[in-house]
């Protein structure tokens, strides 16, 4: 987990600098760079996806919590887990979904317009980070059911970050 933050650092700011010499060599150059576009929409992915199991570890995932502060004890509990195992059926579900979707390109031998680069390999790798965030939610339910088992009310009253 303490190499995903450095990673997703990594590739925001390649792509930080790709856009600049992008810009720079179209415009006060004139000679537009070749394949940018292909390796930004790359580092996007690794972006989004090695950010996926960290934001899933911390539960900061965009929400809507218009009533959830409304709720108290068990049924905040319940609703806590509930999201929980909502959140990793999802990641799992988009895990399958992706991997399914690399398969295919494996089998099609699919690459880029302009690099040839295959497309499976990234693809497998956001399948596999989709697949450790559903994990990293599975043991945040675990955490909660453990704290809630143990009877401690804090447990039910403080689930989900505020």
């Amino acid at each position: 987990m303490r190499l995903l933050a450095p990673v997703a650092a990594f590739c925001l700011f390649v792509m930080m600098a790709a856009t600049f010499v992008e810009v720079i060599a179209r415009y006060f150059l004139n000679a537009p760079l070749t394949g940018v576009e292909e390796i930004k929409s790359f580092l996007l992915g690794f972006t989004v996806f090695t950010a996926l199991p960290l934001v899933t570890r911390l539960e900061r995932h965009i929400a809507v919590r218009s009533l959830a502060n409304l709720l108290r004890g068990k049924v905040r509990f319940a609703q806590h887990a509930v999201v929980l195992a909502g959140t990793a059926l999802g990641l799992g579900f988009l895990a399958f979904l992706l991997l399914d979707q690399a398969g295919s390109l494996a089998r099609d031998d699919a690459l880029t317009n302009f690099l040839d680069l295959p497309l499976a390999p990234p693809i497998y790798g956001f399948s596999a980070l989709a697949a450790i965030a559903a994990l990293v939610a599975l043991e945040r339910l675990a955490a909660l059911i453990r704290a809630g088992v143990a009877g401690d009310d804090s447990a039910a009253d403080a689930a989900g970050p505020e």
